[in-house]
């Protein structure tokens, strides 16, 4: 943000001349005379001091100012004391007191007015647009000496004085918007709010310093890249302009500029001028100005006229004189280099909350970093959505050389105690750090995150709604099983996982029916315990509850994917009963009603199909789930064209 210090009539003066050319120039750091945003451009830190003196019979030097500037972005603050800003009166006030031997002494009177320090506050809101305020405390002095008579056995005059002291905060706001990239345009308000201590004698009222209301327009315009031609304009009237130039040297940046302004309080029309040069390198800056009146200064004045005018202006006003000023500024980074910026991240996967496993292995969005700086670094990326995470998640690490642009994969954890019961448009928080505690560059995009029923119609996934609220599959399938445990007990052992899925299963059906899928745009699975509690589903649904119950009670299953022409078509249940093929007698002498499958240990163990539709009966859907099975995976060799493919719950 360009920077802005200048003399006003109504503010107080500037000790900065004419704006910078370049809004990376820190030059005017504590500059609270026009916008409080005059001061964005730190980084970091910033201190800046300005030492001077006045030409009257001999140089007068002076501390000004000292200013201490930190940025947190985007928020800036500057905390400032200006001991040089001040004004001190001696007048003899008009009146004397003759004395007995007819020599006359003058009354005196003295009136001393001082601004002791300021805050500012500003905030950059956005890439074109800051505003913020500014507050600084001024005290005024006054002393003058009076006459009292006193009544006694004579008439005699009392010579006394009378001491005031006040104190008021003076409050202003002010913006900085960037119309167009070589136009700034500059708003802030002149003694907006005034509050604090009034005085109690009323002869000093008009003593005080003037706070007249106004407003301060100003433009700055940048034809070219080392030219600057500013002006600004106060309602009261009082206006300045200038012009700023200057070229690279040694390293760093050479200006030069000059300033005029008028001030209606002041004479001629042009009431004087500010040249200054400056030099600025790396976190260094140094600015020599001076600042010539027009009128002739003298150090002496008439005491009815500052009685009738007053004073609005502590060190620019009528009775200044001309003055040299050295300004230093210094700047401390105390944030390490950045060295990686985003290019961009794109979204690649929509989130499907209860798929969360499968975000372990596949990324949910990519992006492209680059390396700005000058040494290979290594790229820690990390992740959050909005309402899905509690903090920040960590992808892979990625080396980066310097200017190389390298890809990145962002993961996601999504708690298991998720249910979001609505689709919803997210946002992601993207960040990259390198060697820094804080991010290099961050960037935030849209993401659907859907309810935790949405399925991506992969059957492959079907199995994470199998295993979700696995608590409730338990204690249903228990709870069967007890009320038949006459019937368990006189079971063969090798039997045993046949038999308990005829009995779960026959106690799961009869009391459902099917029902097709009512999501026309995307697909939508119930958890087993809201098929149970809804009393039906389609064959996606039944599928997952009959797994998952037949699963806590300790029964192997897979999930059979029917598909035409790769889109899932149907799905049903493989049952694994454990038995050995030379037991498979014990189920059925035919041996299309069921298939070998090998397990863990390369050893063929038995495995009977069953359609999850079939409402009726175990035997029914065992032979209507053998059929299809027995046509469509083997004869018509399904298995081997990838018509058909079986899927492992676990």
């Amino acid at each position: 943000m360009l920077q802005a210090g200048n003399i006003l009539a109504q503010s107080s003066f500037s000790f900065s001349g004419s704006n910078d050319i370049s809004g990376k120039s820190f030059n005017t750091i504590g500059s609270f005379e026009t916008t409080p945003s005059n001061y964005s451009v730190t980084k970091d830190w910033a201190f800046s001091l300005i030492t001077g003196g006045e030409f009257s019979d001999y140089f007068n030097s002076s501390l000004y100012t000292i200013a201490l500037s930190k940025r947190l972005s985007p928020h800036n603050f500057t905390l400032r004391y200006t001991p040089g800003y001040q004004k001190e009166f001696f007048f003899n006030s008009g009146e004397s007191i003759i004395i007995n031997d007819s020599t006359s002494n003058s009354l005196q009177a003295s009136f001393n007015y001082r601004e002791l320090f300021g805050l500012g506050y500003s905030i950059d809101l956005t890439e074109e647009l800051s505003a913020g305020f500014t507050m600084r405390y001024f005290t005024q002095e006054f002393n003058k000496e009076t006459l009292t008579p006193v009544f006694s056995d004579s008439v005699y005059l009392l010579r006394e004085n009378v001491n005031e002291n006040i104190s008021f905060w003076k409050t202003d706001l002010g913006i900085d918007y960037f119309l167009f990239k070589d136009l700034l345009i500059s708003l802030a308000s002149v003694n907006l709010l005034n509050f604090g201590s009034s005085v109690s004698e009323s002869e000093f009222e008009k003593y005080k310093l003037k706070t007249e209301k106004n407003v301060l327009l100003g433009l700055n315009y940048f034809p070219a890249s080392h030219l600057n031609l500013s002006a600004y304009y106060e309602s009261s009237g009082s206006f300045q302009t200038g012009l700023s130039t200057g070229f690279s040297f040694l390293g760093g940046n050479l200006n030069f500029s000059a300033t005029v302004f008028h001030d209606k309080y002041q004479e001629p029309f042009i009431a004087g001028i500010i040249p200054s040069i400056s030099f600025s390198i790396n976190n260094f800056g140094i600015k020599i100005l001076g600042v010539k009146y027009f009128s002739n200064r003298n150090t002496s004045g008439s005491y009815s006229f500052f009685d009738r005018e007053g004073i609005n202006n502590i060190i620019n006003n009528r009775y200044s004189l001309d003055k040299a000023v050295m300004n230093f500024t210094f700047a401390l980074n105390t944030q390490r280099e950045k060295y990686l910026e985003f290019i961009d991240v794109e979204i690649i996967e929509e989130i499907f909350p209860t798929l969360s496993e499968s975000y372990f292995n596949k990324p949910f969005a990519v992006g492209k970093v680059v390396n700005i700086g000058n040494k290979q670094v290594t790229v820690k990326p990390f992740s959050k959505i909005e309402g899905l995470n509690e903090s920040e998640i960590t992808s892979p690490y990625v080396s980066a050389n310097p200017g190389d642009t390298v890809r990145i994969a962002f993961y996601t954890l999504i708690p298991e105690n998720y249910k979001g019961t609505k689709t919803e448009i997210s946002y992601a928080d993207f960040f990259i750090y390198s060697i820094n505690d804080e991010p290099d560059d961050r960037i935030q995009k849209a993401v659907l995150v859907n309810s935790s029923n949405a399925w991506d119609g992969k059957v492959s996934n079907l199995k994470f709604f199998i295993k979700k609220g696995f608590e409730f599959s338990i204690g249903y399938s228990k709870n069967i099983l007890s009320m038949h445990k006459s019937v368990l007990d006189t079971t063969k052992n090798l039997l045993l996982p046949f038999v308990k899925t005829n009995i779960l299963f026959d106690h799961f059906v009869k009391e459902l029916v099917y029902t097709a899928d009512p999501r026309a745009s995307a697909e939508y699975v119930q958890f087993p315990e809201e098929t149970v509690k809804l009393k039906g589903g389609d064959c996606d649904d039944l599928s997952v509850a009959l797994s998952a119950i037949l699963e806590s009670a300790g029964i192997q299953t897979a999930l059979v994917d029917y598909k035409a022409d790769g889109e899932p078509r149907h799905v049903n249940l493989l049952v694994n009963t454990g038995l050995a093929p030379e037991y498979a007698g014990f189920l059925t002498n035919n041996d299309t009603k069921y298939s070998l499958r090998k397990n863990e240990f390369q050893k063929d163990e038995v495995w009977i199909a069953i359609e999850t539709t079939s409402l009726t009966d175990f035997n029914t859907a065992w032979e209507i789930g053998s059929q299809k099975f027995n046509n469509e995976a083997l004869i018509n060799m399904g298995l081997s064209n990838g018509k058909v493919e079986i899927i492992d719950v676990y």
